[in-house]
C-alpha cells in the first residue's frame, strides 16, 4: 500500500483504541463518538482483512492487531514529537495547563488574571483533571499541577504552594460554641470529605486531642461539596489552608482550632519535557511560584495574625 493511500483516520483510530483497549475511552480521547471509532475499525478491518481486536470476552488484540499496534504506535510518536518539536517555539503564545478542579476555581483563578495582565501575548488553555498523567500522557499539557506528599513526589515536580489542613465553618458557628479544645469541635457537625487522606479521628488525635467520641460526622464525596457545606454552616470541614485563605480573609468562614502542623499533602507543579525552555511556560512558573509564596505568607498572617506570623517559620 503506497503512502498516500494509508488510512490516516482509521489508523489514529486503532492507536487509540490499542492504548485505552477501550472504544468508549478511545472515542473520548479523540474527541468523536463511539460510534465513529467503531465504524473506523470496522473499515481499517475491512481494508486489510483480519480481524484487529478480540471482541469475545475483555477487548484484546489478535495476533495480527498487536503485530500493527506495535509498529504503528512509535510510528504516530514520532509524528507527534515533530510537530511539537516545530509548535514550541521560544515565540510559542499558548499554554495548555492542567489542575485540580477545586484548586482551579478557588485559588488559580481568582489570581490568573494578574499572570495574564502582564502577559496578554500568552493564552492559557485551563482544563481540570486530579490523577498522575503517564509519562505518554503528560506531553499533552505544558504544565500540570497537583497536590502531592513530599515524600512520593511526581517526576521533576516543584513545590510552590504549601497547606496545611484547618477545620473551618462558618464564623456563626463558633459564635453558639466556647472551642477550648479539639475535642470541643465534636458539639459540631463534622464534614468529612471522601477524598481527603486524613479523617476526622486522625486529626483529633494529631491535634492533641482525646479519641473522636460520637460525633455527628457528615459523609461529602468530593472537596467543593465539603467546602460548600462549610460556607452554609453545615459543620466544620477539614480543608486545605491554600483553598480557604481568601474565604478566611473575607470572614466567610473562620478558623475553628488553630494548628498549622498538619500537613497532609502540598501543591507541586511539573513541566512537560517538551515544554521546558518555552518562553510562556518559563514565565507562567516564575509568576507561579510567586504566587505560591505570596499566598503563604498571607497564610501565616490571616490565620495567625500580624505579629505571630513573622515569628512563623514554617509555611501553612
Amino acid at each position: 500500500m503506497h503512502r498516500r493511500e494509508l488510512p490516516l483516520t482509521a489508523l489514529r483510530s486503532f492507536e487509540a483504541v490499542g492504548h485505552a483497549m477501550s472504544f468508549s475511552r478511545a472515542a473520548e480521547v479523540l474527541g468523536v463518538t463511539h460510534g465513529a471509532v467503531s465504524r473506523q475499525i470496522a473499515a481499517l478491518e475491512s481494508l486489510l482483512g483480519v480481524r484487529l481486536f478480540d471482541r469475545s470476552g475483555r477487548l484484546r488484540f489478535t495476533r495480527e492487531g498487536e503485530i500493527l499496534f506495535r509498529r504503528i504506535a512509535p510510528a504516530f510518536d514520532t509524528l507527534s514529537e515533530a510537530v511539537m518539536e516545530i509548535s514550541r517555539r521560544d515565540d510559542r503564545t499558548v499554554l495548555r495547563l492542567n489542575a485540580p478542579p477545586t484548586f482551579t476555581m478557588k485559588w488559580l483563578i481568582p489570581r490568573l488574571s494578574t499572570f495574564q495582565r502582564r502577559h496578554p501575548e500568552i493564552e492559557v488553555r485551563l482544563s481540570t483533571g486530579i490523577d498522575l498523567p503517564k509519562s505518554d500522557d503528560a506531553n499533552y499539557q505544558d504544565v500540570i499541577i497537583r497536590r502531592l506528599s513530599r515524600i512520593d513526589t511526581y517526576p521533576q515536580s516543584k513545590p510552590f504552594l504549601s497547606s496545611a489542613l484547618l477545620p473551618v465553618c462558618a464564623p456563626e458557628l463558633l459564635q453558639r460554641r466556647s472551642i477550648r479544645t479539639p475535642n470541643d469541635l465534636e458539639a459540631l457537625p463534622l464534614i468529612e470529605i471522601a477524598t481527603s487522606m486524613v479523617r476526622w479521628a486522625d486529626w483529633m488525635e494529631r491535634a492533641g486531642g482525646q479519641a473522636l467520641g460520637k460525633a455527628k460526622i457528615i459523609g461529602l464525596e468530593q472537596m467543593f461539596f465539603g467546602m460548600q457545606a462549610a460556607l452554609d454552616g453545615l459543620g466544620v470541614a477539614l480543608l486545605p489552608s491554600a483553598l480557604v485563605l481568601d474565604d478566611i480573609a473575607a470572614e466567610r468562614l473562620a478558623v475553628a482550632w488553630i494548628t498549622d502542623t498538619i500537613q497532609e499533602r502540598d501543591y507541586f507543579y511539573a513541566v512537560s519535557p517538551a515544554a521546558k525552555g518555552v518562553r510562556a511556560v518559563t514565565k507562567f512558573t516564575e509568576w507561579l511560584a510567586k504566587e505560591g509564596a505570596d499566598a503563604d505568607s498571607l497564610g501565616r498572617s490571616v490565620i495567625h495574625g500580624p505579629s505571630e506570623a513573622e515569628d512563623q517559620g514554617s509555611s501553612v
